[in-house]
């Protein structure tokens, strides 16, 4: 086209520096490195957005561009690995730590034995009265109903709980917890946040099964 049509040679790249110069001025409220460096190439100043409004063009005719060079760099495989590792290792050093208590003194397997797991349902949920961190349980365990009180309130509603299945210690000896007895504990985790989590079978089986 420069040995046939110089004219329109000139006219695309007239439309294309103003094409430049108006990415150039729109692109600087968030990419503001590249409009400076674009803004640079073809000799312009940054504009505000009363005086690109009025339609006229950017470059008058005749306006020198400077040097053009290119506006990203590649990016390079052996880069982007670089950087996964940095975002990696930033997250492990920004993971908060986690004081989880240590684990207790070892125990024979007699003594794990004494212990009676079983997985029961929960029948009846109401908070105790004057004990804001309190629930009282009804607790289906196949062979008997029990009456269990734990120190969940802050983290299940009563609502919540009605009809879950969960692991009860059933021959822990029973005792009274503001007037209520408990025969039994229902199993829950504690995270490094101090909330607690039910301990419960992954489906369901039979109330009363070990």
């Amino acid at each position: 086209m420069v040995k046939t049509d110089m004219p329109a040679v000139e006219s695309v790249m007239h439309h294309a520096a103003q094409i430049m110069a108006l990415l150039a001025q729109t692109a600087e409220p968030f990419l503001p490195n590249t409009s400076a460096k674009s803004l640079d190439m073809i000799d312009a100043k940054l504009l505000d957005w009363n005086e690109l409004k009025d339609g006229k063009y950017l470059l008058p005719e005749g306006h020198q561009l400077n040097e053009s060079s290119l506006l990203f760099s590649k990016i390079e495989d052996d880069w982007v690995a670089n950087q996964l590792d940095k975002l990696e290792k930033s997250k492990m050093e920004n993971k908060p730590q986690h004081n989880l208590p240590p684990i207790k003194d070892e125990i024979q397997f007699d003594d794990f034995m004494k212990m009676d797991i079983r997985v029961g349902k929960i029948l009846t949920a109401a908070k105790v009265e004057k004990a804001d961190k309190l629930l009282h349980f009804t607790v289906d365990m196949g062979t008997d109903q029990r009456s269990i009180v734990s120190g969940v309130a802050e983290h299940y509603t009563p609502e919540d709980m009605v009809g879950k299945q969960v692991l009860v210690l059933t021959n822990l000896a029973p005792r009274k917890i503001r007037g209520v007895e408990s025969k039994g504990m229902i199993l829950f985790a504690e995270n490094a946040e101090g909330k607690l989590v039910l301990v419960a079978p992954e489906m369901e089986v039979e109330s009363g099964s070990q």
